[in-house]
């Protein structure tokens, strides 16, 4: 993938910074690596769609959470019961980054930058990243997703009540992005990956496509293979 970059307060040049440096190439190489998964005619109503974002969803969990060991599904505040969970979490020397994955409606990115703002504010972390498509790949998943150059005019309007370091990370298909198609699994509809209940089915194509498994020999009996905690 292609990433483009927001630096709001300053990420951006901290990261690069030598003390940090660590967490940028880790950063910046899980979102050069990432694929597309698609499905041609996922929608009914619309040809235009084929990006699968839950299984985009998955990869993140995978390679974040289990290759890197970022804490999974953090809470984003000290309140125990709150239910208020974040993605991911990690600490470098001393820098602890919070990290959103978002594909989905727009009214979903404004949720997580409160919860950047919540944890920044309980001295959790001290910088955010949020990961979300560009607007051209945010045309191929669904009507009204979070896109980049969208986060990018807003967020600097609430420069007086954002007060954390966060980058912005706009992914996007460059030559070198690997096209993973999901219709040659096993699997008999779109439904079987992307519906209530069929988490397993997630994992076992992130975990296939990862181990160098052709797609036609994934399906429903397949091994799950590692999963977040």
């Amino acid at each position: 993938m292609r990433a483009k970059f927001y630096s709001y307060r300053y990420a951006r040049e901290i990261l690069e910074h030598e003390t940090y440096r660590d967490a940028w190439d880790e950063i910046t190489r899980v979102l050069k690596e990432a694929p597309l998964f698609v499905y041609a005619g996922k929608s009914r109503r619309n040809s235009t769609l084929d990006i699968v974002q839950q299984v985009m969803n998955t990869y993140f969990d995978r390679c974040l959470a289990v290759d890197l060991d970022w804490e999974y599904q953090p809470l984003a505040t000290r309140i125990q019961n709150s239910g208020l969970r974040a993605d991911f979490r990690k600490e470098f020397t001393g820098l602890t980054i919070q990290v959103e994955v978002q594909f989905g409606n727009m009214s979903r990115w404004y949720s997580d930058i409160f919860k950047f703002q919540t944890a920044y504010s309980q001295n959790l972390i001290q910088m955010g990243l949020c990961v979300v498509p560009t607007g051209v790949l945010a045309r191929r998943i669904d009507s009204n997703i979070v896109n980049f150059e969208r986060t990018v005019r807003e967020l600097p309007s609430a420069e007086l009540s954002i007060s954390l370091p966060i980058l912005l990370a706009g992914i996007e298909p460059d030559e070198n992005t690997r096209v993973v198609n999901l219709q040659e699994c096993q699997f008999e509809s779109i439904g079987d990956i992307t519906g209530k209940g069929k988490h397993d089915n997630r994992w076992r194509i992130v975990n296939a496509y990862l181990s160098g498994t052709p797609m036609s020999q994934v399906g429903p009996e397949s091994a799950l293979g590692p999963m977040a905690p």
